[in-house]
C-alpha cells in the first residue's frame, strides 16, 4: 500500500484549531489542544512525502510521514503552530533528501503535486 493510500485524514475546516507541531529530541509530536494527538520518532521514519492540501482559496503545503510497524500516514501541514520548524528539522535530519523538494511541491499551483521527498534504503532498514 502507497503513502498516499495511508493518508491519516485529519479533520481540517475553518472552524477547527490549527496543530501545533513540537520538535523533541528523539522526533516531534502533533498536539492538537493540550493533548498529543500523534508522536514520530525520527528512528521510525521509512518514508517522506511532500503535497499540497487544496484549502479553496490557497494550497497548504504538507509532510506526510510513514513510520515503521504503522499502517497511517501521519502529517503536519504549513498552516500549523511549529510546521517550519518541522520543515528545518527534517532537511537537517534525513540524509539524501531530495533537493528542491519544496519548489516542487509548490508550483504549479492547486495541483497535488505529491513528491516522495526521502525513503529509508535498504541499507538504512
Amino acid at each position: 500500500m502507497s503513502l498516499i493510500d495511508r493518508l491519516t485524514d485529519w479533520p481540517r475546516s475553518a472552524e477547527v484549531a490549527k496543530h501545533v507541531v513540537v520538535i523533541r529530541d528523539d522526533g516531534f509530536s502533533i498536539m492538537r489542544g493540550s493533548a498529543e494527538a500523534s508522536r514520530v520518532k525520527w528512528a521510525s521514519v521509512v518514508e517522506i512525502a511532500a503535497f499540497k492540501h487544496d484549502l479553496f482559496s490557497i494550497d497548504e503545503i504538507c509532510l506526510g510521514f510513514r513510520v515503521a510497524g504503522d499502517d497511517r500516514c501521519l502529517w503536519a501541514g504549513e498552516e500549523d503552530e511549529g510546521f517550519v520548524g518541522l520543515r528545518d528539522d527534517v532537511e537537517d535530519r534525513f540524509e539524501g533528501i531530495l533537493p528542491g523538494w519544496f519548489h516542487q511541491v509548490a508550483f504549479p499551483a492547486f495541483e497535488e503535486n505529491w513528491t516522495t521527498i526521502w525513503r529509508r534504503d535498504a541499507d538504512h532498514a
